[in-house]
């Protein structure tokens, strides 16, 4: 048995260095099993967040840098010292889960922009190298992200080429690598978008693709256990269709396969690989079988991506830790996902029955995770509200509905197989950690709920018309952060407890030990924390806290 697998048992009395507050304190209270230190994409909660109650669902720690380290939206965090945490750290640690971007460049936000030379960029990723020569039965996973169409809108200048440098992106890749029409047109963004813009973005995709192909390089000589490239958002055509299929082509010549995914994502990438490390901790592998409520995903390429929905599932479904189940009644996980209707008039009829079979199959008592991809960056409103009529939703086993479809997919997935993965392993964990794994993945639940229809769907739009009414900007909220973050808070909490309907008084399945079974109730909602995390509205920071007796 390897080293951290040995480990497994040990609960950690002593944590990180300079840990976060908030999460990291709880996660040094709760005694995890098993701990990961995990460098984030950014500090947006769907980095933070999510992965860590995923974590916690299955009993697993999931800590990070302090917050000074990591920086927030346009202060880039900084590499240097969070390749020294993790050297100060990995001793505490039987996993690691790293985001090139942020020990790169300092985040999502800073990789679109060439500010970090290729040599800055290379010198704060060697920790990876580090720590697998100091560690190396830890597993070691790692992602990075293939640069999106569209800069960041980092200031005023940058909003006004969002457009045109996506438009500027997909003819080039039309007309100079296919030989496709479009030239004119492609000059005339050139005569527009500042020289200064354009090469800054062209310096940042150049870098940044070499460093893609050194990590499938490094995964290659052993660095690095498994690594995702995740394509930002992006469409069929694009600079980031040809640097795709040169890294393919590299997984391809240097046959690891095995070691290297490829798939339309990015801010879901943290809880997708928090799932694989759970899965290998337990040795288990969950089946899913693979439903659709409108169109097959051989039919489908969802909005943001460029591949066809199918591929987008099953790489997600083999990075989690997973395999594809071809007989459904032999499977562990049940997948449904919430795809278009061939024809709008079919539509109510296609929700009627995805929730009659959602129905049918939770009644059975099957594990059933729910992927609401129809929408770009919230629920499809008419789905989820009949869901929540018709069915007792705290017998689902994940649910998500959040920004992309590949986003929506990836905390889907990862969630459930995170989550069966402990509720069925033999270890014989005592009740506390069953009650405390079980609280953490119901209190997730209720947050996606609340977070993709009551805040994207209800609570968003409201703020967006308060915004418009004392004069400010949606996105750069300026000195009406407060007023706004204010209504925010008292609309977000009322729409979770409005939530937290579907789940008061529910008896809820923790975990077994030999032959018996332990339950609990859901109590009480206990407090529910809302902030915005970045001073705009695109996301907010939703923390349900749920007590069970």
């Amino acid at each position: 048995m390897k080293l951290w697998r040995k480990t497994f048992f040990v609960s950690l009395t002593v944590l990180l260095v300079g840990s976060w507050v908030g999460k990291v304190e709880a996660a040094k209270k709760k005694k995890p099993v098993s701990t990961i230190l995990m460098v984030p994409l950014d500090d947006r909660p769907a980095n933070i967040y999510f992965p860590q109650q995923v974590g916690e669902a299955a009993g697993i720690g999931v800590i990070v840098p302090p917050k000074e380290m990591i920086g927030q939206f346009t202060n880039s965090g900084d590499g240097e010292k969070i390749s020294q945490w993790l050297l100060d750290n990995g001793k505490n640690a039987d996993g690691f889960v790293i985001s090139t971007s942020m020990l790169a460049y300092g985040g999502l936000v800073a990789s679109r922009t060439g500010t970090k030379s290729l040599e800055e960029a290379t010198a704060d990723i060697q920790v990876i190298k580090k720590l697998k020569a100091m560690y190396p039965d830890k597993p070691v996973y790692v992602y990075d992200t293939i640069q999106r169409l569209a800069v960041t809108a980092i200031n005023e200048e940058y909003s006004k080429y969002y457009t045109l440098i996506s438009e500027w992106a997909i003819l080039y890749d039309k007309v100079i690598n296919l030989g496709m029409p479009g030239k004119e047109r492609l000059v005339e963004l050139e005569s527009i978008i500042p020289h200064s813009v354009l090469e800054d973005y062209k310096n940042a995709r150049e870098r940044n693709h070499t460093i893609n192909k050194r990590m499938i390089d490094w995964a290659d000589q052993g660095y690095i256990d498994y690594l995702i490239l995740s394509q930002d958002d992006a469409a069929p055509y694009g600079l980031h269709r040809a640097e795709r299929e040169l890294l393919l082509e590299k997984v391809n010549e240097l046959d690891v396969e095995e070691k290297v995914a490829v798939f339309p994502g990015a801010d879901e990438v943290d809880v997708v690989l928090v799932s694989r490390f759970v899965n290998q901790l337990f040795g288990s592998s969950p089946s899913f079988f693979i439903e659709y409520g409108g169109i097959n995903g051989k039919e489908w390429i969802a909005p943001f991506e460029d591949t066809t929905f199918d591929y987008n599932v099953r790489k997600h479904i083999i990075a989690s830790g997973g395999v594809i189940g071809e007989d459904e009644k032999n499977v562990d996980i049940h997948l449904l996902l919430n795809t278009p209707s061939k024809h709008e008039e079919a539509r109510s009829q296609d929700i009627d029955n995805f929730v009659k079979r959602i129905g049918e199959l939770t009644l059975d008592g099957k594990q059933v995770a729910i992927g609401d991809v129809l929408i770009v960056n919230k629920a499809d409103e008419t789905f989820v509200t009949e869901l929540a009529d018709r069915v007792d939703i705290t017998k689902l086993l994940s649910y998500s509905g959040w920004n992309t479809a590949g986003n929506a997919l990836g905390i889907t997935v990862g969630h459930a197989a995170s989550r069966f993965a402990f509720i069925e392993q033999t270890s014989g964990f005592g009740v506390p950690v069953y009650e405390q794994a079980a609280k953490s993945h119901y209190e997730f639940l209720l947050h996606r709920f609340a977070k993709d229809q009551g805040y994207k769907n209800i609570v968003h739009p409201a703020a967006r018309d308060f915004i418009a009414d004392i004069g400010a900007s949606e996105w750069d909220l300026g000195d009406k952060y407060d007023p706004v973050n204010d209504f925010v808070v008292e609309k977000l909490t009322s729409e979770t407890e409005n939530w937290y309907q579907n789940f008061n008084g529910k008896k809820i399945y923790i975990g077994s030990r030999g032959n018996k079974d332990f339950y609990k109730t859901i109590e009480s909602l206990e407090s529910v924390h809302v902030k915005l995390p970045w001073p705009r509205i695109f996301e907010a920071e939703l923390e349900p806290e749920l007590k069970l007796k």
